[in-house]
């Protein structure tokens, strides 16, 4: 990211310091400011994030002169927080849209001669003036910094949360190749840097210490916070605006690099790499001030652009044959937006691009690492790329990059700090409004979708369903193939929805039976035929379940609609029976347009039983809302329990599921057998012809003398308050789960979690960090960790604060609904989906 102190020089010339790289000395005693001058904040005027109208917030921000790195993050917090004051050591922008126009409070350095272009020479200034910032107004303090913002004085009723895109790095481990560029290795110069930097890093130190949470832009950075700070660092990585860069398969032969041309990123390097590479051509587009160094080496092969406007970036962004990155990073937005444009990365594998970068040891690799920042090793690394092309597939490069979309990071960053300030808990994220006026109006907007569940029921995947229809409300239909609580839920949400009748298709199960054939395909008819009629309305259909897949994409081909299928199980022959797993195959090969699959287990089931092209499978996981959840957080637990007729003082395990032996209930009865101090909870009932697993489970009841220390509660509609009321919730399945929705649940009601190792659980729940694995199937391990949670009341606490903070910053709602709309726009648009379809039915055929 383009944020440091130091691109041009370490200390530049300015009036009142010192000339040529170097800098005063921190001011003494004597030192004259305008401290009257200083603009302090409005105490009358509350600020708050949306749902939280008392809580009053400071942003602060190191200096605000461009739009590069570290103001795409500013943007993306002020839009968390959109009624927020803003705060910086100087403020010269000249385009403030992605500040939406707010008045910046600035210090004394604003005012000082040439501030505008040198304010960089005033670095022995800046603790000082940003210690200068009245915040005491404020209830919450957020510092976007990478300097010296993190400085900011703050009391002890304020929350100040710090975003760290790097601590001052030529202060710390990158002194000496800084002073060394800086050609200020030696003499009197040399001695006053380096007391200077001595004298930043102790006061980089010290006001660490007022930070309350540390936010990291990588891994990578979370480590130097460790070593510097002794703090540990969320990692939150930045936002890169995905979207602005479109997916190209078709590569032209030449390579690209980017970048402002200072010493830290290399481009030297890489054009001298280049300029041995005779037969292999090289873009470079960039300014900077070692543009003439970097020009006395570009041989005839290498094009030197100079700086270019946006769109010309874009342009060779998409057509590139692959994107070389020599520097190490912080984190590397621009590798990731080459990756969104489908072009893989030639990368120094150091630093934020080893998170960023999948490389050869990935199954779906997106680029290629190289060891040295040497001419040698570079070479080396393309020579390895050019001689396995078909080894990188542009879809893989996009599926990457969208990682790191800005509404991922606006939805955990806003979840962090409210987990931080008890007064935003329950605070709703604000919708985003793009600050940026006379944009293209997104042609996906008047999209129209048809959503095809099979169930009426409240499942899992018909919760999941409910988070999508009301946020796209206004552009969705809903046809079910049965009625139930799901079509009262929609009703109550405000969704048109249509109730058809299944007719045999009803009796159709996952493992194989089937009613009469004559029967099931009359009703089979029946249904197709109604739902491409509401379907010619419609841009395309996305079918929830697998009965409603097989209906939409018969109706898709009768109504010339594409069809996506949201992928909610792992279809193996432990889910599903022979007939249902070769139908599967059959809609794959015929007419899906994509997979959306809740995991990457799902996701891999799919494609090993269908072979089908996974540049159409995207994974998104799950989004489940934490309002119900944190609306109870202060209900005492006796009051729930008292609620739901369980006793107050028992140690109890909740399962929540319907009742199926996949689900293994009975796994949890026998754990209750093995340990007679543990009560067992059952939430929900049997919903697709499994009464007679329910009855088993109950005789095990009677027959074990577990009447009294087992309670069945049945179906609730309440699960926020039954979940409230367990000590820990036991997740049981004898099969590999596709995601697991009741352990996100479990994690928001900050309830303790044991699972079963295997699927999309383990995409979820780290054993010992944020929950507790078990073998699937093992009663005996299952007793055992029940056993150690109820004597170790500190390893629950731990476990709850971990699993709140996994569900809220990467289960939210925001980023799920975000993907979903984002694929379906894709396919209904044709967009990019056209060349995948095509590619798509090549393989298949």
């Amino acid at each position: 990211m383009n944020h440091d102190i130091a691109e041009d020089t370490l200390l530049s010339p300015a009036p009142g310091t010192l000339a040529s790289s170097t800098a005063s000395s921190p001011p003494a005693g004597g030192l004259a400011l305008d401290v009257p001058s200083m603009v302090t904040p409005r105490r009358a005027k509350p600020r708050a994030a949306h749902g939280a109208q008392t809580v009053r917030v400071a942003i602060v921000h190191d200096w605000l002169v461009t739009y590069a790195g570290a103001e795409r993050v500013l943007e993306q917090i002020i839009a968390c927080f959109p009624d927020a004051d803003l705060f910086a050591l100087v403020d010269f922008l000249d385009d403030r849209s992605f500040i939406r126009g707010k008045p910046v409070k600035t210090t004394f350095i604003q005012k000082l001669p040439k501030a505008k272009t040198k304010y960089r020479s005033y670095l022995p200034l800046m603790p000082l003036a940003i210690e200068q910032f009245d915040l005491s107004a404020y209830d919450v303090v957020i510092s976007s910094s990478h300097a010296v913002a993190k400085g900011v004085l703050t009391g002890p009723d304020q929350v100040h949360v710090s975003y760290v895109h790097s601590p001052i790095r030529y202060a710390w481990d990158l002194q000496h190749q800084y002073l060394t560029e800086s050609k200020l290795t030696r003499g009197p110069k040399s001695a006053l840097a380096r007391v200077i930097l001595h004298y930043i890093r102790n006061w980089d130190v010290r006001t660490s210490n007022s930070v309350d949470s540390f936010v990291s832009n990588s891994a990578f950075i979370a480590r130097r916070i460790r070593k510097v700070y002794q703090r540990d660092a969320n990692v939150i990585n930045p936002p890169v605006d995905v979207e602005a860069f479109a997916l190209q398969e078709q590569k032209e032969d030449f390579y690209l690099t980017a970048s402002r041309m200072v010493p830290y990123k290399k481009i030297d390097l890489i054009v001298e790499a280049f300029a041995k590479m005779p037969g292999r051509r090289l873009v470079v587009i960039g300014d900077g001030p070692e543009m003439e160094k970097i020009r006395a080496k570009a041989a005839p092969n290498v094009e030197i652009m100079g700086y270019q406007p946006f769109a010309v970036l874009r342009d060779r962004m998409r057509r590139a044959k692959a994107f070389v990155f020599a520097a190490e990073e912080d984190f590397g937005i621009s590798v990731v937006e080459a990756q969104a444009c489908g072009t893989p990365v030639i990368a120094y594998g150091k630093g934020g691009a080893l998170e960023t970068v999948r490389d050869l040891s990935d199954s779906r690799p997106t680029g290629i690492f190289f060891g040295e920042q040497t001419v040698d090793a570079l070479i080396a690394a393309v020579d390895n790329f050019a001689a396995q092309p078909g080894r990188f597939v542009a879809a893989d490069c996009r599926a990457n990059a969208e990682r790191f979309s800005a509404a991922l990071f606006r939805e955990r960053f806003f979840a962090h700090v409210c987990a931080m300030v008890p007064a935003l808990q329950g605070a709703t994220l604000p919708p985003y409004d793009p600050p940026h006026q006379g944009a293209a109006v997104n042609p996906g907007s008047s999209l129209r979708v048809l959503a095809v569940d099979q169930s009426g029921v409240l499942g899992g995947a018909e919760l999941s369903l409910l988070e999508i229809v009301k946020a796209l409300r206004a552009r969705m239909d809903v046809v079910l193939f049965d009625d139930g609580p799901f079509r009262v839920a929609l009703d109550l949400a405000d969704v048109p929805v249509t109730v058809l009748d299944a007719g045999a298709t009803r009796d159709m199960r996952k493992q194989g039976s089937a009613p009469p054939l004559g029967r099931a395909l009359k009703s089979v008819g029946s249904l197709v035929r109604a739902t491409a009629a509401r379907a010619r309305n419609n841009d395309v259909i996305y079918a929830n379940t697998q009965r409603a897949m097989v209906i939409g994409v018969l109706a898709g081909k009768l109504a010339r609609k594409p069809v996506v299928w949201h992928l909610r199980d792992i279809v193996s022959a432990e889910h599903f029976g022979r007939r249902q797993l070769q139908v599967i195959k059959w809609c794959a090969r015929f007419g899906l347009a994509h997979v959306i699959a809740n995991s990457g287990a799902s996701a891999r089931a799919f494609t090993e039983l269908t072979k089908f092209d996974d540049a159409r499978v995207d994974v998104v996981f799950n989004g489940i809302s934490s309002a119900p959840f944190d609306a109870l957080r202060d209900t005492p637990q006796s009051a729930l329990r008292a609620r739901l007729n369980l006793p107050g003082d028992a140690f109890l395990v909740g399962s929540f599921s319907r009742l199926a032996r996949w689900k293994g209930q009975h796994l949890l009865l026998e754990a209750a057998v093995l340990n007679p101090r543990m009560h067992a909870v059952l939430v929900g009932s049997a919903l697709f012809g499994e009464d007679a697993y329910e009855a088993e489970l109950r005789s095990f009841v009677a027959q074990h003398g577990l009447t009294e220390r087992v309670h069945f509660l049945g179906f609730q509609h309440d699960i926020a308050a039954c979940m409230g009321a367990m000590d820990v919730v036991a997740h049981t399945s004898i099969t590999p789960e596709p995601f697991g929705r009741v352990i996100v649940e479990a994690m928001l009601a900050r309830r303790p979690v044991v699972a079963a190792r295997a699927g999309g659980v383990t995409e979820i729940v780290r054993h010992g960090e944020n929950g507790m694995l078990c073998e699937p199937g093992d009663a005996h391990a299952l007793a055992d960790t029940l056993a150690e949670l109820n004597a170790n009341r500190t390893l629950r606490d731990q476990l709850v604060v971990r699993g709140y903070q996994t569900a809220t910053e990467t289960f939210g709602t925001a980023a799920y609904v975000e993907g979903v709309e984002r694929i379906l726009k894709r396919v209904g648009t044709g967009g990019a989906g056209k060349a995948l379809e095509a590619k798509a039915v090549r393989s298949a055929g």
